[in-house]
């Protein structure tokens, strides 16, 4: 467990590339470790009239025993394998839902200053427009306030790590809905690699490159129009299964024992699945974040 807890998975996607221990940052067992982060970042929203979220403070929390972990809302069970490879049983919250609820875990230590930016093109509400043709009313884009709610799900599922040498890591897992929320299935692998450097021992550098596959259930509970969204049933909309790619970097520049200089970029290209959407105004969503983090 001690190996598996250098790089664990995170649930917050703006948190990972500043608070996940590499592999020349062990963690102690038994010991809460708490950081902070401070400054500016931004996390883009989707959807149409999606808010995107302000990052200037970042927090997290961890914990590892023998077996137990929880790091920054994964909460798992660890076994070793090998001393390279682990399985965990894991749970964490799924993340689609944060695109619908300013109150959701990724979003919540921000601030809630900034405002929607809305596209002139489209009408305020489909029910109060009357296009000639079902093509001309499938081919509106709904605003996101004028849908259901969507509800947080909880997933659960069986997580393997495989740690190489050189600091590098596999992981691949498969959860499933454990509230029927959505009742379906996601899916993660991901592969991330990251350097010290012996010239230059205060620099990290982590790359890392993930492929998020949703079943069609999850796609169209969060991105499907259906009747408790618009009578209009020319506006229905089915979203399927797909894949999600993410291609991220971070680096972080130890400036003492407990500060550290950070910066990270991430990008996720949305599968067609979800971008065909009418609730969905990009094909894509990123997240940045600039300033200095504190381990406690």
């Amino acid at each position: 467990m001690a190996r598996a807890s250098e790089l664990s998975q995170v649930a917050a996607i703006e948190s990972s590339s500043l608070h996940n221990h590499s592999n020349a940052d062990l963690v102690e067992l038994g010991e809460w470790n708490f950081a902070i982060g401070l400054g500016y970042g931004r996390r883009t929203n989707p959807l149409y009239e999606g808010k995107d979220t302000p990052l200037y403070l970042i927090p997290s929390i961890s914990y590892y025993d023998e077996h137990l972990f929880f790091d920054d809302g994964v909460l798992g069970y660890s076994i070793d394998i090998t001393p390279q490879l682990s399985i965990s049983a894991i749970t964490q919250l799924n993340t689609h839902a944060a695109n619908f609820s300013r109150w959701h875990p990724s979003n919540f230590f921000v601030a809630q200053t900034n405002s929607a930016v809305t596209d002139n093109k489209f009408s305020p509400s489909l029910d109060v427009i009357y296009p000639q043709t079902d093509e001309e009313v499938s081919e509106q884009p709904i605003n996101v306030s004028e849908l259901a709610d969507r509800d947080w799900a909880l997933d659960a599922g069986i997580q393997l790590n495989y740690f190489g040498q050189n600091n590098w890591m596999l992981q691949v897992n498969l959860l499933h809905d454990v509230l029927n929320v959505y009742n379906g299935l996601n899916g993660q692998l991901k592969l991330e690699k990251a350097w010290r450097f012996s010239s230059l021992p205060p620099l990290s550098i982590k790359l890392s490159g993930t492929l998020d596959w949703h079943s069609q259930k999850l796609a169209n509970y969060y991105y499907g129009i259906g009747k408790r969204d618009t009578p209009l049933t020319a506006s229905h909309f089915t979203a399927d299964s797909g894949i999600n790619r993410t291609l991220g970097i971070s680096a972080n520049y130890h400036l003492s024992s407990n500060w550290r200089a950070a910066v990270s970029y991430r990008l996720t290209t949305l599968d067609s699945s979800i971008k065909q959407s009418p609730m969905v105004r990009d094909d894509h969503s990123d997240t940045f974040f600039v300033g200095a983090t504190y381990d406690f």
